[in-house]
C-alpha cells in the first residue's frame, strides 16, 4: 500500500492507521522477541495455561526365535490423575459440595483400612509402653479400628479440608543453587525462608509479613518482576493433587460430571461448580510379563526414574523429553487461540530391543525357580549365551521380584527370636547405623537381616526373606571364587602353549607339596584332591573327569606364573566385560610376581581368584567359538522416535586359543559330561564341567559340608558347532554341597530344552 500523494480529508485517517499498525508491530516485536524469555518464564509459573505433555517412555522388547514376533517386557499404560485449584473452587461453589460429590468416587476402602491399621498399631505401641496400668487400660478401652462408615466420613472431611485450603504451606522457589547464590540468600536473611541441605530455597507464606520486602530481596538475587513475585508469595493454592492412577471407570464418571456441569452452567449463565477440578493423563510403567527378567530390566520408580538394569542404564534414552504448552486459557481451562502461546513438542523415548529370546528366557526362569525350590540354595542364577556372537539369550535369577510392585520387597513381618538364641543376633555396621543379623544356623552360616521394634524384644524381618537384595543382578554385580569350573580354561592354556596334550599323563600318587620352607626343610602346604582319592597314572582328559586338584597343580607348574598370568589376562579376568549395564563388578587377580607356589596352584583349580559369572561366560566363548573370545552383549538394537536404528554388531575381544585347542578341550569336556551318568542327555553330546567352591564363615575360616559351597555347572552344545553356552550357579545349596546333583541337574534340563528348541538332530546313539 502506498501513501496518498495529496493531502485530503482521508489523509489523517490513513496516518492514524499507519501509526497504530506501527505501534502494534513494535509491541509484538518487543513481546515475542526481546521479552520472549521473560514472558515464557512468567507463563510457566502459572499452573493454568502451563501444561507438561509427558513423553512416551521407550519400550523394552524381546523377540521370539520361532515366530519372529516382538514382545514388550516393559511398556506404558495411561491413567488419569485428578487435581484441583482450591482458589477457583472457593469462588464458584463450596468445598463441601465438591467433596460430597467426589468422595464416593475417590474413596478406597482397602487403602483406608491399611492406613487405619497402621494408626492402630502405632497407638497400641505407645499404650503398651505406658507404665501406669490404670492409664494403659483406659487407653486400651478407647483404642479401636474404625468402621467402614467412619473411614468414609473421615476421608470426605479430609478431602473437604484440602479443597478449602486456599494458600500453600510451603513454596519451592528455587532448586540446586550454586555456592555464590547460596551465599547471597544467606546474607539477605529472607523472612520466612529455608535453605535445604541440597541447596533448595523454600518459602513459607504464613511466616512472611513483609511481602514487598521479601519480593525485593528475591528480585535482587534471582531477577524477575516484583509484582509477580509478590503474587507468588501470597501462596495462592493453584494445584493440589487429589489422587493418581484413577480406575478408568472412575475417570469416565468424573469426566461426565465435569461435562454435565459445564453444560448446565452455560444454560444458567454462571460459572461451573467444578471449575477448579481437572483430570490429567499420566504415563505409568507396566511390565506385562510380571517377574520375567526382573534383574535385567530393573524398574521405574515413583518419580519416573529408571533404577537398576536396563531401565537405569538407559534411563536418558528411554524417558525422552517432555513437551511444554503454555497459553492463555478461558474460565474452563481451554486455550484461547488468539492468546500468546509457546509449544515445545514432546520427544518420545527410544525403544530398546534386547537379545533375550522370550521362549528361552521363560523356560530357563521356570527351571531355575524349580531348582532353587528343590535344592534349597540361598539363590540361583543362570545365563545362556550364543558363543558365536556373544548375544545373551537368557539371563535369570531366583528369588526375584515383580517390577510392577517393586516396593513390596520392603514389606516386613514379625519375627520371633527364641529366648535361648538371642546370642545368635550379631550387630554389624556402625553405631549410628547398626545392622542386625540373626544366624539361623552356623557352619553352614544361614542368616537373615532383622529389625528391632520400639517394643523391647520384638523383631521384624523382610517378608520375602532377602528384602532389596533381590534387586541385585548377581551374575553381573557379584564376584566369587569359581572353583573347578575354572579348570578347562587353565587346561586349554596349557594345551595351547604346547605344555601338554589331552593324552599327556600325570601320576596322581598323592598330595603335592608346595612352598618349600628352606628353614624347616618341609613344605608349608600340600595340595590334595577334593575327596582325598588318588588315581595313579591318568591323562589330562581324566584330570578333568576326576576334577583332580593335584593334576591341575601339575598343569600350573608346567605353565609357570608368567605364562599362566598372561592367559588369565587374555581371558579377560583383569577387566570388566563392558556389557553396558551399570554397576558391573570386577573381581581380583593379583600380579603373578606376587604369587607363591601355593597360590599359583590353587588358581589352577579356581581358588584364590575372584571373577563374576559374566566374566566366566565371556572366557568360555573362546573355547566354544574356535578359540575366539566374544564380548557378551544384551542390547540387540535401539530404535529412535525418528526411525533411525542403532544395531549392535558382535564384537571380537581377541583370539585366545587356536581352533585346534578349542576343539580338543570341547572333546575333553564332552568326556567329562559322559562320565556323569546323571548329567548326560540321551541322543545328544555336550561339553561341560562342574565347579564346587568353598565359602568362608563369619570368623573368616573356610567352611565345608552341605550348605557352604557355591555350585556352578557350565555346558556347551552342540559339540560339532556350538550354538549356546549355559552357566547355572547356585549359592549354598542345602541338599548337597556338590554341583552335579544341584546346579548340574538344572543345566541338564536347560540343555535338553535347547536341543529341542533349536531342533538339533541327535548325534549320540
Amino acid at each position: 500500500m502506498r501513501l496518498p500523494t495529496r493531502i485530503n480529508r482521508f489523509t489523517p485517517i490513513f496516518l492514524a492507521i499507519y501509526a497504530l499498525a506501527g505501534v502494534v508491530i513494535l509491541r509484538l516485536f518487543y513481546l515475542q522477541v526481546i521479552s520472549h524469555g521473560y514472558y515464557q518464564h512468567i507463563a510457566e509459573l502459572e499452573q493454568y495455561g502451563y501444561t507438561t505433555y509427558p513423553a512416551r517412555r521407550g519400550e523394552i522388547l524381546v523377540q521370539d526365535y520361532h515366530s519372529g514376533q516382538s514382545f514388550a517386557l516393559a511398556t506404558n499404560t495411561t491413567l488419569s490423575m485428578i487435581y484441583a485449584d482450591p482458589s477457583i473452587i472457593a469462588k464458584s461453589t463450596t468445598p463441601e459440595f465438591v467433596a460430597e460429590t467426589l468422595a464416593p468416587l475417590l474413596f478406597d476402602l482397602e487403602q483406608e483400612k491399611e492406613l487405619d491399621q497402621i494408626r492402630y498399631d502405632d497407638e497400641l505401641e505407645v499404650i503398651n509402653a505406658m507404665t501406669s496400668e490404670e492409664l494403659k487400660n483406659e487407653a486400651l478401652s478407647k483404642l479401636k479400628l474404625k468402621t467402614d462408615e467412619e473411614l468414609f466420613t473421615d476421608y470426605q472431611d479430609k478431602l473437604e479440608a484440602i479443597l478449602a485450603k486456599r494458600t500453600r504451606d510451603v513454596i519451592l522457589y528455587a532448586e540446586d543453587l550454586d555456592l555464590e547464590t547460596v551465599a547471597k540468600v544467606q546474607e539477605a536473611d529472607i523472612q520466612g525462608s529455608e535453605l535445604s541441605e541440597n541447596a533448595n530455597l523454600y518459602l513459607y507464606p504464613e511466616e512472611i509479613t513483609d511481602t514487598e520486602g521479601v519480593a525485593q530481596k528475591l528480585a535482587d538475587i534471582f531477577g524477575g518482576d516484583i509484582d509477580e513475585i509478590e503474587s507468588k508469595l501470597a501462596g495462592k493454592n493453584q494445584y493440589v493433587e487429589l489422587k493418581h492412577k484413577l480406575d478408568p471407570s472412575v475417570s469416565e464418571q468424573i469426566e461426565k460430571i465435569l461435562e454435565d456441569d459445564r453444560a448446565l452452567a452455560d444454560s444458567e449463565d454462571r460459572d461451573p461448580y467444578f471449575l477448579g477440578i481437572r483430570l490429567k493423563d499420566e504415563y505409568f510403567r507396566f511390565y506385562p510379563e510380571q517377574e520375567m527378567s526382573a534383574q535385567v530390566l530393573g524398574y521405574v520408580n515413583s518419580t519416573g526414574e529408571g533404577v537398576y538394569g536396563v531401565e537405569g542404564t538407559f534411563d536418558e534414552l528411554l524417558k525422552g523429553e517432555n513437551g511444554i504448552f503454555t497459553s492463555q486459557v478461558d474460565a474452563y481451562g481451554n486455550q484461547i487461540t488468539v492468546g500468546e502461546s509457546v509449544i515445545k513438542e514432546a520427544v518420545n523415548g527410544a525403544d530398546v530391543t534386547l537379545t533375550l529370546d522370550r521362549a528361552i528366557q521363560s523356560e530357563v526362569e521356570t527351571l531355575l525357580a524349580q531348582g532353587v525350590k528343590d535344592y534349597n540354595p540361598d539363590s540361583g542364577q543362570a545365563i545362556v549365551i550364543n558363543p558365536k556372537t556373544g548375544a545373551i539369550l537368557a539371563w535369570a535369577q531366583y528369588p526375584t521380584f515383580n517390577p510392577n510392585s517393586y516396593g513390596e520387597v520392603f514389606n516386613k513381618v514379625e519375627f520371633e527370636v527364641p529366648e535361648d538364641r538371642k546370642d545368635k543376633v550379631v550387630v554389624k555396621g556402625t553405631e549410628e547405623d547398626p545392622i542386625y543379623w540373626y544366624y539361623i544356623t552356623e557352619n553352614p552360616d544361614l542368616r537373615i537381616q532383622i529389625f528391632p521394634s520400639e517394643e523391647e524384644g520384638k523383631w521384624y524381618s523382610y517378608e520375602n526373606f532377602w528384602g532389596p537384595e533381590v534387586y541385585k543382578n548377581k551374575m553381573l554385580q557379584e564376584y566369587y571364587e569359581p572353583g573347578s569350573v575354572f579348570k578347562p580354561l587353565v587346561m586349554a592354556a596349557a594345551i595351547n602353549s604346547g605344555e601338554v596334550t589331552p593324552n599327556s599323563t600325570f601320576n596322581d600318587s598323592g598330595p603335592i607339596g608346595v612352598d618349600f620352607n628352606v628353614l624347616s626343610k618341609v613344605y608349608d602346604y600340600y595340595i590334595e584332591t577334593f575327596n582325598k582319592q588318588y588315581h595313579g597314572i591318568e591323562t589330562m582328559t581324566q584330570v578333568l573327569e576326576h576334577s583332580c586338584n593335584t593334576g591341575m597343580t601339575y598343569i600350573s607348574q608346567k605353565l609357570g606364573p608368567a605364562l599362566f598370568y598372561s592367559y588369565l589376562k587374555s581371558y579377560g579376568f583383569l577387566e570388566r566385560t563392558g556389557i553396558g549395564l551399570n554397576d558391573e563388578a570386577l573381581g581380583d587377580l593379583e600380579y603373578y610376581e606376587n604369587w607363591t607356589e601355593s597360590e599359583m596352584a590353587t588358581k589352577a583349580f579356581g581358588q584364590g581368584i575372584t571373577i563374576t559369572p559374566l566374566q566366566l561366560a565371556q572366557a568360555y566363548t573362546a573355547i566354544a567359538n574356535n578359540g575366539t573370545m566374544m564380548k557378551p552383549y544384551l542390547v540387540e538394537k535401539i530404535t529412535y522416535p525418528d526411525g533411525t536404528v542403532d544395531e549392535t554388531e558382535p564384537t571380537v575381544v581377541r583370539q585366545v586359543l587356536t581352533e585346534d585347542t578349542a576343539d580338543k578341550v570341547i572333546a575333553m569336556m564332552t568326556d567329562v559330561v559322559e562320565s556323569y551318568a546323571s548329567i548326560s542327555i540321551p541322543g545328544h553330546y555336550f561339553g561341560g564341567k562342574s565347579g564346587t567352591a568353598q565359602t568362608y564363615g563369619n570368623s573368616g575360616e573356610a567352611l565345608g559340608g552341605t550348605g557352604t559351597t557355591i555350585a556352578t555347572f557350565i555346558g556347551i552344545g552342540p559339540i560339532e558347532d556350538p550354538e549356546y553356552l549355559v552357566i547355572v550357579k547356585m549359592d549354598r545349596p542345602r541338599t548337597s554341597q556338590w554341583a552335579e546333583p544341584t546346579s548340574g541337574q538344572v543345566l541338564k534340563q536347560i540343555m535338553a530344552f535347547l536341543f529341542d528348541y533349536y531342533s538339533v538332530p541327535p548325534d549320540k546313539k
